[in-house]
């Protein structure tokens, strides 16, 4: 079986539980702060590797306090890095998340938002079934880069924007969305970026853009998906949330999984829709090997 590119991130996460979000001046104390691993990129190929299925991430190391701490804590998983930049230090995610279990995020970017043409020498297009991208890599300065690179490997594209998919400049979004790409995204990025006020009509217009498969995420309500011509809206799974960090991007993989699979798209939303609910019940956005087996699939 190919592999699958995660052009993604791989970001140091600071998980830190408060009962609201600070208001200005404020000051609170937080009721628990853990480091763990996350990231767009990291988090999708994670569940993707879950399934036993061949993926390959791209987000760059680099070198000072944040990489280290992220280094280790990849080393002690047993992953290791694609690439290593010596003369930039890794972000960092602060992950407020309030006493309902929603997420608030500060980032502050670093190497592993990087991205190289030159990097990716040694992967041949024939190699590939997948080339997954996150929108905050393309909103970056080496966003026109992936692009370029895209657009010479002609490899199908599975294109997450994110809730930043507003700062993703015009002409880039062009470009990624004339290559055709399958689009995952959640239902108030979908609704903002096109200007439609219901799902089934906003995931429409963005696959008249794109001429290919809109899978939108709409919470514990599940995920609709359209074709074109036919939608339909998959009934989700419920769980106690612990948090909702990285249920997007589980979701995003398991979809991919599917894809890879073989699978129908029905079942492919049905399956993603299982992985996010699990998600949310675990504090981060890294389901264990025992936690993923736990899932019904």
């Amino acid at each position: 079986m190919n592999k699958t590119l995660f052009i993604g991130s791989v970001v140091l996460d600071m998980i830190i539980h408060v009962d609201h979000l600070p208001k200005l001046k404020e000051d609170i104390n937080t009721t628990n702060i853990k480091f763990s691993i996350g990231g767009c990129g990291y988090n999708a190929s994670s569940i993707v590797r879950h399934f036993h299925l061949p993926a390959i991430c791209s987000s760059p190391i680099g070198t000072g306090r944040f990489a280290n701490i992220l280094n280790d804590l990849l080393t002690a998983k047993n992953y290791h890095p694609l690439i290593k930049i010596e003369e930039e230090d890794n972000g960092c995610c602060l992950c407020l998340v309030n006493s309902s279990g929603e997420r608030t995020f500060l980032c502050q970017h670093g190497a592993e938002y990087r991205f190289k043409k030159i990097w990716m020498k040694d992967i041949q297009k024939e190699e590939l079934d997948y080339i997954y991208v996150c929108g905050l890599e393309l909103e970056e300065k080496d966003g026109d880069e992936i692009l370029d690179y895209l657009e010479e490997m002609q490899v199908p594209v599975f294109f997450a924007p994110g809730a930043r998919i507003m700062n993703i400049p015009e002409e880039r979004m062009r470009r990624i969305l004339s290559l055709h790409p399958i689009i995952h995204l959640n239902e108030d990025e979908v609704t903002a970026y096109t200007g439609c006020e219901t799902i089934s009509h906003a995931a429409l217009r963005l696959y008249e853009k794109s001429k290919e498969l809109v899978i939108v995420t709409c919470g514990e309500r599940g995920a609709y998906y359209t074709e074109g011509s036919t939608g339909k809206l998959i009934a989700g799974y419920k769980n106690k949330v612990k948090d909702t960090i990285g249920a997007g991007d589980a979701h995003a993989g398991a979809c991919i999984a599917g894809l890879k699979m073989g699978m129908k798209v029905e079942d492919i939303v049905k399956m993603a829709n299982k992985v996010s609910a699990k998600v949310v019940g675990v504090e981060g956005s890294e389901l264990s090997e025992e936690e993923f087996n736990k899932i019904s699939l």
